[in-house]
């Protein structure tokens, strides 16, 4: 599966998601956690230099709003370590971000979506506070299942 197939797929598991959560949690997608300075050979980049490289700057896949808690979000396919190490990085740039500010003083919570779930590293990340939530979309069944499950029964 190509990597732009893998990245169509968490675009679409996170919408699904977010359809089946309490109606009214204002969300925001692909979320600029924060402008991190960039240098470049010792030196700080202007102004002018950092908004053009500010394609680099983080992205988070969601941000939701429960109420009483701010959600980062990070999608994947399967809740592979990397993703943890995202939201993390993503909730501690958060604070910094132009997108905070509106909810000042609320508990930013890292959550990692995924349609299957290796429960040993859930677990790991659950001791740094990450949330793991196992949603099913609609694909799972019969596209991603069939490709990696080819030729054997499916669960």
């Amino acid at each position: 599966m190509a990597a732009r197939d893998n990245r169509q797929l968490e675009v679409q598991l996170l919408a699904e998601w977010w359809a089946s959560l309490p109606f009214g949690w204002p969300n925001k997608t692909n979320v600029n956690v924060g402008a991190i300075t960039l240098s470049y050979n010792g030196q700080v980049l202007t102004p002018a230099r950092q908004r053009a490289f500010g394609v680099w700057n983080d992205r988070a896949d969601m941000r939701i709003f429960t109420g009483s808690e701010i959600w980062i979000v990070e999608a994947k396919i399967v809740n592979v370590g990397a993703a943890y190490g995202q939201v993390l990085d993503y909730c501690d740039e958060y604070p910094n971000s132009a997108d905070y500010k509106a909810y000042f003083g609320m508990p930013i919570i890292p959550v990692v979506v995924c349609a299957f779930r290796r429960d040993r590293t859930a677990k790991l990340f659950e001791r740094f506070g990450v949330r793991t939530i196992l949603f099913t979309p609609s694909w799972a069944g019969d596209s991603l299942a069939n490709k990696v499950f080819a030729q054997s029964a499916v669960l």
